[in-house]
């Protein structure tokens, strides 16, 4: 199968629902074999081997459980898969090509994956629409147990975990989720909130870099993997996610009350270029799922489909427009064109 069929399947994988203001959360297990120097300084045999080991344990995972994970070469993929693959977060921002020994393992769901010979010689990956660290740190550990079987890890009893970065050495273990918080921005009590998630080994900061107009989308991730177990990050994790979702739900009813006319007139102002623009941004189509979104949470629109949400979100990203009408080039012009109109297909089939 190649890696177009599998995206082919299923545009909207498992793992990529938002539950309330949670877009999604992930967890990612960085581990190195023993033995074999980090995959930026390895030599093609010592990768060659190291790939060869970890294929062998993952048939071996796909021999005794129901959950397959299908092998593809990231070298093979062409520009147009590669950045598709990174807006569904199944390849780091990072990687840029890939050598011949770096390979992309993923499961049938697509909300599962290893990455090997990439910054580590393993990286574990999970996905979840939902704020559900816990059950995601139970998939990923059931996954490196069982490979581990097979594989010797690399760990110093000092140390921990030892992975290529130091910022991840220890637990190896790193929690990111992204979170639309319009309550919290809009109050200016993001602030605070981001100072409670720092005091705690955690960062929250804009998912979308320094966009005004995409300021309350934002990322949650912890900063510390050194001196603390994997079950204390994933209970702060999960702590943390309940606190904002709590703090974001209270803020939001603050600011609705204030300017409920003029927020409302922007939910719709939303709705209505979704459903009838033929030329849109990137930008501009986040910022109104966003609205769009709020306005299905305060009941102004029916809920008919619960992926609307992360359905708009992925299909704004120019790479998606280009799988979605099989065209591998467009230029920006042709792009803002059939983004506008896959946007406006998603909106008459959520009858909207």
């Amino acid at each position: 199968m190649s890696i177009s069929e599998l995206m082919g399947q299923d545009r909207f994988p498992e793992g990529t629902g938002s539950s309330g203001h949670t877009l999604w959360v992930r967890i990612q297990l960085s581990r190195n074999i023993a033995g074999y120097s980090f995959p930026h300084r390895a030599v093609v045999k010592a990768k060659t081997e190291v790939l060869q080991e970890i294929r062998n344990a993952v048939a071996h995972w796909n021999a005794k459980t129901s959950e397959r994970f299908s092998e593809f070469s990231v070298a093979s993929f062409s520009l147009n898969e590669r950045e598709l693959l990174k807006s569904k977060r199944l390849l780091p921002d990072a990687l840029s090509g890939g050598c011949e020994q770096t390979a992309l393992f993923i499961n049938e769901k697509q909300n599962g994956s290893l990455l090997v010979n990439g910054q580590d010689h393993l990286r574990i990956q999970y996905m979840t629409g939902s704020p559900v660290p816990g059950k995601l740190w139970e998939k990923a550990e059931s996954l490196e147990n069982q490979l581990g079987r097979d594989l010797t890890y690399a760990f110093d009893h000092e140390f921990g975990f030892l992975t290529a970065s130091p910022y991840l050495t220890g637990t190896g273990l790193r929690y990111s989720a992204a979170l639309f918080l319009p309550g919290l921005v809009k109050s200016g009590a993001i602030s605070g909130m981001a100072e409670n998630a720092a005091r705690q080994g955690f960062s929250l900061r804009s998912l979308y870099g320094g966009s005004d107009r995409l300021g309350s989308f934002c990322e949650l991730s912890n900063t510390v993997t050194l001196g603390v177990s994997e079950t204390v990050l994933t209970e702060r994790m999960e702590q943390l996610l309940s606190d904002i979702e709590e703090a974001e739900n209270m803020a939001w009813q603050k600011v609705f009350r204030k300017d409920e006319g003029k927020l409302k007139d922007q939910i719709w102002r939303a709705l209505g270029t979704l459903k009838y623009a033929r030329i849109i941004s990137r930008e501009e189509a986040v910022a109104c799922a966003g609205l769009l979104h709020i306005g299905i949470m305060e009941n102004l629109f029916p809920a008919r489909d619960p992926m609307l949400f992360p359905k708009l979100i992925l299909t704004a990203g120019s790479a998606c427009v280009r799988e979605m009408t099989h065209k591998e080039t467009m230029e920006e012009p042709e792009t803002e064109v059939w983004r506008a109109v896959l946007l406006r297909n998603l909106i008459t089939e959520a009858g909207l």
